[in-house]
């Protein structure tokens, strides 16, 4: 195959960038390195630099973006995937490709029909003054702090104590699971979460942060506690400790905004949300940032080959597929979860360590947040327990009325006739 890449051969890498043939788990693991970076760096180079031509450009509606994005970043990323099944054996390997690249393609295409949004509004200003804060938080610094109201704290802990209870209860039979209760949007507890989102200028100051309109449109309620495993251990087998990034991480997905609003008191023991101050404004490929999550999601164990143990990242906790990563090209060769890899001691970590903003109760109960592009973790409890909601919002058009009312009414049958809430 004759790659044609724009003459470029250096790509930006994703962010941060690890050796992994360097670290302590894959170094003595003996397998060649990948025989044609060049061409994949210049093909990577082609595809961002396709991204960034969409980026800074205004096209008139949907078909538009999906004519141009087909003719100039999906033709780029699909010659990266051919040249990838002629120029690697391992069939595993290629379906596992062939899957990241079916999603990383999706997300991409999302991404840009956001950034073109954005184009569409002409005053991406806060239209109040406690939403302006939060735009500038954002911009600064990828994250904006507050604290739940003590009225609004109180009510949200009485809603919210026979659920609490019930968690407690499963997590007695779960001790390798994240334990959640998912909420009705439109039931007591989400319209008080609505009301402290609208009084603190958050969904104003998101929606100017993102350029577009942006909607609350889930939540859920999430118990931690010190038993659980599932972040521990994931080198245990060469008998390297916990890096101190551990969970370190970017959520997959183009700009859906977040929030973590803690319910329970929150110290360094019992798992603070934190964030990465400005980690959101990082250089980086933004093909790579987005493949490297399509990797993770499209990875699957073997019946043959489970994941070993009960660690969430099965794909680096097993010899074998660390020689998969080993086989891939450099840039390809990293994870959207990477904090469990950043060596303690290194300039990585200490950068990282240095700008983490720790979420405990004396600093704050509510963080919102860029959790797409800003590098958090939370959840990590080495002592007692935690109770958080996870908040999701959206970018999506505002909800119609027809819809609110359908919603609404879907909620009141739940509540009255099967005595949820």
């Amino acid at each position: 195959m004759n790659v044609v890449a724009d003459n470029l051969t250096s790509p930006k890498y994703f962010y941060p960038r690890i050796d992994y043939r360097a670290h302590p788990a894959f170094r003595d693991l003996d397998v060649a390195p990948y025989a044609r970076e060049t061409e994949v760096n210049a093909l990577i180079s082609a595809i961002d630099l396709a991204l960034e031509k969409m980026n800074v450009s205004r096209l008139g509606g949907d078909a538009e973006i999906d004519r141009v994005f087909d003719l100039e970043v999906a033709a780029r990323v699909a010659a990266l995937q051919d040249f990838l099944s002629e120029t690697i054996t391992d069939q595993r390997t290629i379906a596992w490709l062939n899957r990241s690249f079916a999603l990383v393609m999706k997300d991409l295409r999302e991404r840009i029909h956001v950034v073109n949004r954005r184009h569409e509004t002409a005053d991406h200003r806060a239209k109040s003054p406690l939403g302006s804060i939060v735009a500038r938080d954002l911009e600064r610094d990828g994250a904006h702090i507050c604290k739940l109201d003590r009225e609004s704290h109180e009510k949200l802990l009485a809603l919210c104590a026979p659920f609490m209870k019930e968690l407690r209860e499963r997590s007695k039979s779960q001790p390798n699971e994240r334990i959640v209760h998912n909420f009705e949007l439109y039931g007591a507890v989400g319209s008080e979460l609505l009301s402290f989102f609208r009084r603190e200028g958050i969904l104003d100051g998101l929606s100017s942060y993102v350029g577009s309109n942006v909607n609350f449109s889930g939540f859920a309620l999430e118990y931690s506690y010190a038993r659980q495993k599932w972040w521990r251990g994931v080198y245990s087998d060469i008998g390297l400790a916990d890096s101190n990034a551990t969970y370190m991480h970017y959520d997959k997905g183009s700009r859906d905004p977040k929030a973590i609003i803690a319910i329970t008191d929150v110290t360094e023991e019992n798992g603070p949300t934190s964030f990465v101050r400005g980690s959101h404004k990082q250089n980086r490929s933004t093909f790579l940032h987005f493949m490297m999550t399509a990797l993770d999601y499209g990875f699957q164990a073997e019946e043959s080959h489970p994941a070993v143990g009960a660690n969430y990242r099965p794909r680096f906790a097993s010899e074998r597929y660390r020689r998969e990563l080993l086989s891939l090209p450099t840039a390809l060769q990293g994870s959207s979860h990477f904090g469990d890899d950043v060596l303690d001691g290194t300039a990585l970590s200490d950068e990282l360590l240095r700008n983490e903003i720790r979420m405990t109760k004396d600093v704050g109960n509510c963080i919102v947040f860029d959790g797409n592009y800003g590098i958090h973790r939370g959840a990590l409890v080495r002592s007692g327990e935690r109770f958080v909601f996870q908040v999701i919002f959206d970018i999506a058009p505002p909800l119609s009325l027809m819809t609110r009312l359908k919603l609404q009414l879907r909620w009141l049958a739940l509540k009255y006739l099967k005595g949820q809430r």
